[in-house]
This record gives C-alpha cells, sequence and structure tokens, in this order.
C-alpha cells in the first residue's frame, strides 16, 4: 500500500507540473483577450504538454485509485474505493473534451493573434461544457477514496482529512469560486 501512495504522489507531481506547464495558467488572471491569446500561441509547447498530461495524470490517478481499493477489506472500505476509481475514470472521460479542444484551439489563437481586432470578440473557452461534471466526478472520488482510507483504518485521520478537502472544495468552488478551487 505505501508504494502506491507514493506513486500516487508522483502523479500528483506530475499533474502540478502539468498545471504550470503552459504560461496561460502561470499567469492569471489575464488582463486582456490579447494578452490571453499571446500567451496561448506564443507557448505550443507548454500548451499542448498540458492539454496532454492533465488526460494522463487522471487516468494514473484512476488505476491507482482502482489497486488500492483492491487492496481495502472487503467491505465498505473497498467498495468507496472502487466508487473513487470509477468516478475518476468518469472524470477522465468527462476531461478529455476539454483537453482535446485545448489542442485544436491552439492553431486558432495563432490566427486570431495575427489578424487580433480589439472590436471584435474572441472566446476562450475551450469545451468548457464538461467542465462541471469533470470537477464534480473528480472531487467525489477523491472524497470516497479518503473516506474509504479512512474506514478502513489505512490512514484515519488523513482519509477525513482528504474527504473534507474535498467536500469543501465541491461546495466553495461551485457556489462561492465558481471554479476548480487551486490546492486540489
Amino acid at each position: 500500500m505505501r508504494s502506491l501512495g507514493i506513486e500516487l504522489l508522483v502523479v500528483v507531481i506530475f499533474f502540478l507540473i502539468g498545471a504550470f506547464a503552459a504560461a496561460y495558467f502561470r499567469k492569471w488572471p489575464h488582463s486582456s483577450p490579447l494578452e490571453s491569446l499571446q500567451l496561448i500561441a506564443n507557448d505550443r509547447l507548454g500548451w499542448t504538454a498540458q492539454a496532454i498530461m492533465f488526460p494522463l495524470a487522471f487516468l494514473a490517478t484512476a488505476v491507482l485509485f482502482l489497486l488500492l481499493a483492491r487492496q481495502l477489506p472487503e467491505t465498505w472500505p473497498r467498495r468507496l474505493g472502487m466508487g473513487a476509481a470509477v468516478l475518476f475514470s468518469a472524470g477522465l472521460l468527462f476531461w478529455l473534451p476539454l483537453s482535446l479542444s485545448r489542442i485544436r484551439y491552439w492553431p486558432i489563437a495563432v490566427e486570431l493573434l495575427q489578424n487580433y481586432d480589439p472590436a471584435r470578440p474572441v472566446d476562450v473557452n475551450f469545451g468548457g461544457s464538461t467542465f462541471w461534471q469533470h470537477t464534480i466526478s473528480v472531487l467525489l472520488g477523491i472524497g470516497l477514496m479518503g473516506a474509504a482510507l479512512a474506514l478502513s483504518s489505512t490512514l484515519p485521520i488523513l482519509g477525513w482529512i482528504l474527504s473534507g478537502l474535498a467536500a469543501v472544495s465541491l461546495l466553495v468552488g461551485k457556489f462561492i469560486w465558481h471554479d476548480w478551487p487551486p490546492f486540489m
């Protein structure tokens, strides 16, 4: 179980590297649509890297959650862990349209930047129609895995803290920030 925890930590670090790979996400908020376009168009490597790294991190997390769940006792903890793996897999499927939209958007951003017209609005929504489904699936998955680890006495305190953070993040993110909390 310890080796799976270390592997999960490596995946989290990989995810964070992906989160900051693109200049677009390192500088926030943007002062104008022009700045958004410049950050995307001038950073093909970083922009593409984050679009590829996110789904890979979600896939690895879903697999690790499944492997963790299989090592839990065959009671509620295992069922919760399996549910967490399923929810994380759903989160991956909801994220794929966003990644594909981001990959497809780079040449559009280059063209929009070359022909930039401040009077014409620029849409920088990258397939956001599945964002909240993804967010809810992933946060519920994190919450279930935390509960599974706590109930199995594997990580009793940290498991409940993880579940609590996921629940608070879901509520704060949805109803106050209207976005994914940066600390998750």
